[in-house]
């Protein structure tokens, strides 16, 4: 499954009324991709209740993405790597699972 970046969950037309979303659009917790490094940023996003796009510079000083991506192809799932992002402490298993402070989301790439 292909995840799509995010579109907002209401359209407001010219009298500022609220429609929603259509059906074949994703939601606001959709996340870019099926990468790890998208997961980790879905995932603190969730905690923080924040739009994903806003950590992306904060996600980049915590964790190199390349080595993150390097990792998740390795053949083995046997492997977890903890690392702070801002106030958080975040973990990512070798089975796609994220930890963000405890919060697990399995099965996020």
């Amino acid at each position: 499954m292909r995840r799509t970046p995010l579109l907002e969950d209401a359209r407001t037309d010219a009298t500022g009324a609220t429609d929603p979303t259509p059906a074949d659009e994703p939601s606001a917790d959709a996340i870019v991709d099926d990468s790890p490094i998208s997961a980790v940023v879905g995932a603190v996003a969730a905690v923080d209740d924040v739009d994903p796009l806003k950590l992306n510079a904060t996600l980049q000083r915590a964790v190199d993405a390349d080595a993150l991506a390097s990792l998740a192809r390795h053949d083995g799932t046997d492997w977890r790597l903890e690392f702070p992002v801002g106030d958080h402490e975040v973990a990512v298993e070798g089975d796609g699972t994220v930890v963000v402070d405890g919060r697990v989301f399995p099965n996020r790439f």
